[in-house]
């Protein structure tokens, strides 16, 4: 199947023209068209007629003019030579290189309103439209080429144009190129004036004619990515691709461009600049960069998992750890309370020094050793028993008037004593302490009851639930009211 990109007028992919590389094509099978031979209805046709022309005119350009006879040109017929060595003036501007340089530079008004001084600046083997400007000739060329002053003033010209387009020339050895200070401006100029696309395209001719072809690849560069990439200069797009892209004279430079043109060139079977073949090679190149990406990422990836797996481990493996040893210890605090809970805190005893000591290292002896000899839950609830229902006896109000008023207002002053019937069964009335009752122990509404007889109230830590010295709470109340 034919492919219908392919062009007559663009040596870029034939592989007879090498050369080109060099600076000629003269040796390519399409540097001389057959004349007689109908032009292929292609990439550069089915936009507008303007596509072919412009294919033409870069192809005869990089092919150092073919069909231009040069007339014998004597070393007295140099005007372009002679104007940058500061010899002659421009014509009709009568304007010095000097002069030029040190009083245009900045004039950007200037610069933009006339449009004679540029085939003096610039000058080329095809004529422009300043007639008092003379063509190149071969041999112009050659000793423009040899001249050291006149190549140093060339590039000074060269870099005032770009501050006038907001580029600035960063490096005056390889032509790289960036934005300037002030390109949002001169980049609106350029948008409103498409006449500068015909000048940028001669500028980039004369640095391939005389001996910059190396600067050509970097502006082009330079305009691509403005145009595709950052969507800048949309006005000047399609002469980035017409013209200025195929200005450039080094091949291998010129496909390079070209990839990357129709890498960032929006909707890809819009892009009409090389055959078919030629982008899906582009495509495939494409891809295999891609994966090849994916592939060391994902490399990198599990090499960044294998490396920091065994610190992923550690946290873990410490955190349980951590979690278990609060777990250890709050059970232990529990079961060491359970295991004393004849001495449970419940706002009536006063612990001592000793028993405290005691109770700490039995937690540290034994930190989960269960309960062996605990007192019953009933003796428990028998002794809230008592104490709720002492404190209601002593605070109420049948007892107003007695001074037991005062006692209740303190939780330290309650008289714990079991009820009559439960005491009945344990300790039966006698005549010795018949007469004994618990208002016989208070003298005065003054007398309060001591600390010391608050800790006689409370059982003691004894084992199997026995009484001290065989004597039940209820006979410590009656028998030493006065212990203080």
């Amino acid at each position: 199947m034919e492919d219908e990109l392919v062009c007559d007028y663009d040596s870029t992919w034939d592989t007879e023209s090498d050369g080109e590389d060099g600076g000629t094509e003269t040796g390519s099978r399409r540097a001389f068209p057959d004349k007689n031979k109908k032009a292929k209805t292609g990439f550069w046709s089915n936009s507008s007629s303007r596509n072919i022309r412009a294919a033409k005119d870069m192809q005869n350009y990089r092919h150092n003019y073919p069909n231009l006879n040069d007339e014998d040109c004597t070393e007295d017929r140099m005007p372009n030579l002679k104007f940058y060595l500061n010899e002659i003036k421009s014509s009709p501007d009568d304007v010095s290189i000097e002069t030029f340089h040190s009083e245009w530079k900045s004039d950007y008004k200037r610069l933009e309103r006339v449009h004679s001084y540029i085939q003096w600046l610039f000058p080329l083997r095809e004529p422009g439209v300043n007639y008092l400007a003379t063509e190149l000739t071969k041999k112009e060329i050659q000793a423009f080429r040899e001249n050291e002053e006149a190549k140093r003033r060339l590039v000074d010209s060269y870099e005032l144009m770009l501050g006038f387009y907001g580029i600035q020339l960063i490096d005056r050895e390889t032509g790289e190129v960036r934005r300037a200070e002030n390109w949002r401006e001169r980049f609106a100029n350029l948008e409103r004036n498409m006449h500068n696309n015909l000048r940028i395209t001669r500028i980039l001719k004369c640095l391939g004619e005389l001996g910059f072809e190396h600067f050509q690849a970097p502006l082009v560069h330079f305009f691509l990515e403005e145009t595709l990439v950052k969507k800048n200069l949309n006005s000047v797009k399609r002469s980035v691709l017409d013209y200025f892209l195929f200005a450039v004279r080094n091949k291998r430079k010129r496909r390079e461009l070209l990839g990357f043109a129709f890498q960032h060139f929006e909707p890809k079977d819009k892009f009409v600049w090389c055959p078919r073949r030629i982008q899906k090679r582009f495509k495939n190149k494409a891809e295999a960069s891609r994966n090849k990406r994916d592939g060391e990422k994902r490399e990198e990836d599990e090499s960044t998992r294998d490396e920091g797996s065994p610190f992923d481990a550690d946290p873990r493996d410490e955190s349980s750890s951590a979690d278990s040893d609060p777990k250890d210890e709050g059970s232990s605090l529990e079961m060491s309370t359970l295991n004393n809970g004849d001495h449970a805190d419940n706002g009536d005893t006063d612990h001592s020094g000793s028993e405290t000591s005691t109770l700490k290292s039995d937690e540290e002896e034994n930190p989960i050793k269960p309960p062996e000899n605990v007192s019953s839950k009933s003796d428990q609830e028998m002794t809230q028993v008592h104490s709720d229902e002492d404190l209601k006896n002593i605070s109420s109000p049948s007892r107003k008037g007695t001074g037991l008023e005062k006692v209740s207002e303190s939780p330290k002053h309650s008289l714990k004593s079991s009820p009559r019937t439960e005491r009945a069964g344990k300790l039966p009335r006698t005549k010795d302490n018949t007469g004994l009752g618990i208002s016989d122990h208070i003298k005065s509404p003054r007398d309060t009851f001591s600390t010391g007889l608050l800790v006689k109230l409370v059982p003691s830590d004894t084992e199997d639930g026995e009484k001290p010295n065989g004597t039940d709470e209820a006979e410590l109340m009656d028998t030493h009211p006065g212990e203080a």
